[in-house]
């Protein structure tokens, strides 16, 4: 499990014989707990250094983004002060998926390098946005052409 903001390893991308010629490709993000508050999660590609004011524009990396609704207070949590939520283990309670079509960003970062890292950023919505490190679990995440 991964908590805070995550840059992946690099990930090799396995474009077959379609080479950048694929119809479409996705970011598929594995884990991710909902069981605490709701943020959006933003994608960028070979950009480490992203934050929640980074430029959501293809020169930064920007491949999209996702959102999670979360439940806020777990229901097995009502009731107890937040120091005894905090002691329990971090686990993800209510785990889901997410895929982002980042088509565009993908090929364009295949066109530099046969490996890519993505880095997300969670943020809290607003003018500016605010870092949600403290919001984001998840497994992992990988790439899939079709």
């Amino acid at each position: 499990m991964h908590t805070g903001r995550y840059v992946s390893p690099p990930i090799r991308l396995n474009l077959g014989s379609k080479g950048l010629r694929f119809d479409r490709g996705d970011i598929e993000i594995h884990g991710i707990d909902q069981s605490g508050p709701s943020f959006e999660g933003r994608l960028f590609l070979n950009n480490p250094k992203a934050t929640a004011e980074t430029p959501r524009t293809p020169e930064n990396g920007y491949a999209g983004s996702f959102h999670v609704y979360g439940y806020g207070v777990w229901p097995a949590d009502v009731g107890k002060d937040p120091a005894q939520r905090k002691a329990e283990p971090e686990t993800i309670r209510a785990p889901i998926q997410k895929t982002v079509i980042a088509t565009d960003a993908l090929r364009a970062a295949a066109a530099r390098s046969p490996e890519v890292t993505i880095t997300v950023v969670p943020v809290y919505p607003g003018d500016p946005p605010q870092d949600a490190s403290s919001a984001l679990k998840l497994e992992g995440l990988g790439v899939v052409f079709h």
